[in-house]
């Protein structure tokens, strides 16, 4: 059984670090895990130059492992392919497991190479059909689908009368929807809070962020096969802002992840109607008391069946199969 863990992660800025955060501290409350190490790594230039210099001389790697006791696993988070930034933290357990966001096909050739030249032992990647895609390929290292989780402790939500935020889009925008219901919600004096520049963001600082969702009633939120569908190439999975945004108790207004039609058994989001988009968004505002049963439902679901709690367990009896 595995019970000690070496957690490899990238340090920095990124907005995704709360992907992050959260299975850090999913890891540290579970039982099953007696020991956890984490090391944060950085992207540098002289890793990417090191890992080419490694993958054409392959049989290095055989000197640079060390071999920990048979208890001790490494599971790496990587957002993409770039197997560098590991480094040199991968090297300190023979038991090599990654968990990959955003890993579209493209880059599939080079995550094979690269695991491989690595020796990891098995892929999870957050989207099923990734997970599939890859698999094809023939791969002597099986891919394993764990979807997205989160960890409930950060997030509050207050009463829907004492929410001041009427309309939030965070992250990337689906600028024609934005468009649509922008201009309708300012002459209504609605609140919508968005993205005023590109690349700047909403708010500084995940506290801030996470106050933000508790004081909000719509949460709008679209998969990025369809806000930059030549970056995600047909890929719809669910990502951590849905699971954010029912975790605060925020009503999703968006477009359903394919995927995430297998992991709720029934409609968790008000779809979109980009024919009428204005009056619908409107609608909702005005009778919103009428989705509170779907927003506590969602917070229940969620609770129960979609915490880090839950993913990580599945992960960690995938991993013990493997060791035995």
């Amino acid at each position: 059984m595995i019970e000690n863990f070496n957690l490899i992660r990238e340090f920095g800025n990124g907005n995704y670090q709360d992907c992050y955060d959260e299975i850090e501290l999913s890891l540290r409350e579970m039982h099953e895990v007696k020991s956890l190490k984490v090391y944060r790594t950085r992207r540098s230039r002289l890793k990417y130059l090191i890992l080419g210099i490694l993958s054409k001389i392959p049989i290095l790697t055989r000197f640079l492992f060390s071999k920990q006791p048979k208890a001790s696993a490494s599971l790496s988070l990587l957002m993409g392919g770039d197997f560098s930034v590991l480094l040199p933290n991968i090297l300190r357990s023979g038991n090599h497991y990654v968990y990959i966001y955003d890993a579209w096909p493209r880059f599939h050739h080079y995550i094979q190479a690269r695991a491989e030249l690595l020796q990891i032992k098995a892929i999870f990647f957050s989207s099923k059909k990734v997970t599939a895609l890859f698999n094809h390929r023939g791969s002597k290292i099986k891919a394993h689908w764990i979807p997205e989780g989160i960890n409930l402790t950060d997030y509050k939500a207050l009463m829907a009368e004492d929410r001041t935020i009427d309309v939030l889009e965070f992250g990337r925008k689906y600028q024609i929807y934005h468009d649509r219901i922008a201009d309708t919600l300012a002459a209504n004096g609605y609140k919508h809070l968005y993205e005023q520049e590109s690349g700047k963001l909403v708010f500084k600082g995940r506290n801030n962020f996470l106050d933000a969702l508790s004081r909000s009633k719509i949460s709008i939120c679209i998969p990025s096969n369809i806000t930059h569908p030549e970056r995600a190439e047909e890929i719809s999975s669910m990502t951590l802002r849905y699971l954010q945004s029912m975790a605060s108790k925020c009503l999703i207004v968006g477009i359903m992840p394919d995927e995430m039609r297998e992991l709720f058994d029934y409609l968790p989001i008000v779809e979109i109607d980009m024919n009428d988009a204005e009056a619908q968004i409107i609608e909702i505002l005005q009778h919103y008391e009428r989705y509170h049963p779907l927003i506590d439902r969602n917070y229940e679901v969620v609770k129960q069946q979609h915490v880090w709690k839950n993913r990580l367990a599945d992960m960690i009896n995938i991993i013990n199969n493997y060791e035995h």
